[in-house]
């Protein structure tokens, strides 16, 4: 039987809450609870020397040890690594800003554990334990509120106003950096909490894209009347609507796709707008993943409805 620690998938509590709820220890990356049947898992992206990372939905989650090379014997990893049979229940956390943890649910192995090479805290190699995890309990409902809707329709509207007068660009080229970022503080539009939109960001992905349409590079454009680029319109693949449900800022560039304006009106307003939207998810879920961005494909549909 499942334990219910009274937190639903994306919610964000302090690390007190956490063990309360458990009736764990407050502090480690693998929390047992006797009481509970459980073993809390913490994955801390604000510590550096451990490097767990999402790929294609499967969290690679490092063992606990902070020095020399990581063992099964004596430690919570053997719990783990053994928790196929031995009936114990996974529970994840996230952290991305420091006393802010977000419950991802249940999880299990998704294959068999791993040992490679990391640096520890001290920065010297060692082999460390990898533990692949998915989630059991990933489904999340997203609903709509007209209201929220229109306050970010808004914001949206206005990012695209500010980048229509481009006169000067330092540099067309832009890399990724692959972190995850901070939330800024909201705009507040008729009384409802909206994530900003930074015009630079916005320019950075659209420099990434070289003023391209994602989608197809040769859809048609016009080339812009004070500048020899094309017209093009950045869109958050992850819309910033639905930030309350992340704890990372969603206005990075690895979430904003450049679009012809016809795909854009599409992707927003079309009665076919999954085969666009799957190509980009695609195309963008690995570098969703490195800045914490973690969604199925089935989500992010749910998000356009």
């Amino acid at each position: 039987m499942k334990f219910n620690p009274g937190f639903v998938i994306g919610e964000v509590v302090s690390n007190r809450e956490v063990s309360k709820a458990f009736g764990c220890a407050i502090m480690g990356g693998m929390r047992p609870s006797t009481k509970a049947g459980t073993l809390v898992l913490i994955s801390d992206m604000t510590k550096p020397f451990y490097k767990d990372e999402w790929k294609n939905g499967i969290l690679h989650y490092t063992g606990m040890g902070k020095y020399g090379d990581q063992t099964l014997k004596g430690n919570n990893n053997i719990k783990l690594y053994e928790s196929d049979v031995n009936g114990i229940e996974l529970h994840l956390f996230e952290v991305y800003e420091k006393t802010k943890y977000t419950y991802k649910g249940i999880v299990k192995l998704a294959d068999k554990p791993y040992q490679t090479s990391q640096q520890d805290e001290d920065k010297n190699n060692r082999k460390v334990w990898v533990f692949p995890l998915k989630q059991v309990d990933e489904k999340v409902v997203y609903k709509k509120d007209p209201e929220v809707e229109k306050a970010n329709i808004i914001k949206d509207e206005e990012l695209i106003d500010s980048l229509k007068d481009i006169r000067q660009i330092d540099q067309y080229d832009f890399a990724y950096r692959g972190m995850p970022k901070s939330k800024s503080e909201p705009s507040v539009i008729n009384k409802i909490e909206v994530q900003k939109r930074s015009r630079s960001t916005a320019m950075n992905a659209l420099k990434h894209a070289k003023f391209m349409c994602e989608i197809d590079e040769t859809h048609p454009s016009f080339i812009r009347r004070n500048m020899n680029i094309n017209y093009v319109e950045p869109h958050h693949l992850v819309p910033l609507e639905y930030s309350d449900q992340f704890d990372i800022s969603l206005d990075v560039e690895e979430n904003i796709v450049s679009l012809c304006s016809n795909c854009h009106n599409l992707l927003h307003y079309g009665k076919d707008f999954e085969p666009l939207l799957l190509k980009l998810y695609e195309e963008r879920k690995e570098l969703l993943s490195h800045v914490g961005i973690a969604i199925s494909y089935e989500e992010l549909v749910e998000m356009y409805l």
